[in-house]
């Protein structure tokens, strides 16, 4: 939540790209998440990772709203995102069964999910660059 406030009152729509590296800090955040076995280390790991993702997703969720409603109805627009997005968790459990059936510990299964994170967010910073405006 704090993230999100944050987000929420500290970058405009047309600033929404810049915060793109923070879906990277986000993706090197999980990695360290995993092998910990303490709440008390986990829990300021865990909201930082909560913060982030929120600092991400509001500015995101707004910026595909505008670009959406410019192209389709508002309320179309929310409904393709919502497909994309229904479709890509139903992908990433696919995934995540496949490895919990190929018996892949928990603890690299996460540090692949952050680095995989980190590294398309990473491309679309680069991306980001290179468009207009």
């Amino acid at each position: 939540v704090s993230g999100a406030t944050a987000a929420g009152r500290r970058v405009a729509l047309a600033a929404a790209p810049r915060v793109l590296p923070v879906g990277v800090a986000l993706g090197l955040l999980l990695p360290l998440c995993a092998p910990l076995h303490s709440v008390w280390l986990a829990l300021p790991l865990l909201v930082a990772v909560g913060a982030a993702g929120g600092f991400l997703v509001v500015p995101m969720n707004a910026l595909l709203q505008h670009r959406g409603a410019t192209l389709l109805s508002a309320g179309q627009s929310i409904a393709v995102q919502n497909l994309n997005e229904n479709a890509s968790v139903l992908v990433a459990l696919a995934g995540y069964t496949a490895l919990t059936a190929a018996a892949v510990p928990v603890v690299p299964l996460m540090a692949g999910l952050g680095l995989l994170v980190a590294a398309v967010m990473a491309l679309l910073v680069r991306r980001s660059r290179h468009l207009p405006g």
